[in-house]
């Protein structure tokens, strides 16, 4: 079955079953969760807002994942009246093996009275059998061909770059942007490329300004690379090109 905007929302504000979505359109997801929970906090583990907490394998290491579901399953929902379940919402499920993938298993057994789930996985055939069978499986629509988020992100890290100053305020909205991303996307290669295009493309940069670009990208991107916390890493990218282009940002 197809999942819609609506079945999503009675998903969250009923939290009475637990579902699997499988599909490649995170966006969709993403974008129909933060309609009904448009306030999430990150709490740089996972991200929450009135008893919903949002998971992200690729943010969190595998090793956390365990830990962090059995704090969070440990008590009941108090922030409502009316529904004492936590919904916990873990997306990119693919990517735990199965010792991992067994392990929440458990969790979702023994907690049953306090929280329930919404798991979502590009690819069903990566998740055990005998975890599918305690979820309703649902498809997200087809994802479309072209993915605006990429020209969006620019825009607004531009926007940025304008505004001249680095100041706590930048950084926290820069922050803010990296997560946000993350939410729709597994990785930000896409859109690294698209920031060397631009400046690369831009006559009014000195060539020996956007080299240094280059081999900044380049450096932190080996980093970024290897770490479970990309979006801190991107969030360093977006950082570094204050660094070079802040006298040429009327141009940009």
């Amino acid at each position: 079955m197809i999942i819609t905007e609506d079945i999503i929302n009675k998903i969250i504000q009923l939290r009475n079953i637990n579902v699997i979505i499988k599909g490649g359109n995170i966006e969709f997801l993403n974008t129909s969760i933060s309609r009904v929970n448009h306030k999430f906090i990150s709490d740089k583990k996972y991200y929450v807002y009135k008893g919903t907490f949002y998971i992200d394998i690729v943010t969190l290491a595998k090793k956390e994942l365990i830990n962090v579901l059995k704090e969070i399953c440990i008590s009941p929902n108090y922030y409502s009246e009316d529904i004492q379940k936590k919904l916990i919402i873990i997306v990119n499920f693919h990517l735990l093996n199965s010792i991992y993938q067994q392990s929440v298993k458990t969790i979702v057994d023994t907690t049953y009275n306090n929280c329930s789930f919404m798991i979502h996985t590009n690819n069903l055939n990566s998740v055990g059998r005998n975890i599918i069978s305690r979820f309703i499986v649902f498809t997200l629509p087809i994802k479309p061909n072209n993915d605006d988020t990429l020209q969006i992100t620019y825009n607004k890290i531009i926007k940025f770059l304008k505004k001249g100053k680095l100041n706590s305020k930048v950084v926290e909205d820069i922050r803010e942007l990296s997560y946000m991303y993350y939410m729709n996307h597994t990785h930000s290669t896409d859109l690294q490329k698209l920031l060397i295009k631009r400046i690369g493309s831009n006559s009014y940069i000195p060539n020996s300004i956007k080299y240094k670009v280059v081999e900044d990208i380049c450096r932190i991107n080996v980093l970024y690379q290897h770490s479970y916390r990309k979006p801190i890493f991107f969030e360093f990218i977006i950082i570094s090109l204050f660094k070079h282009l802040e006298h040429y940002t009327y141009n940009l």
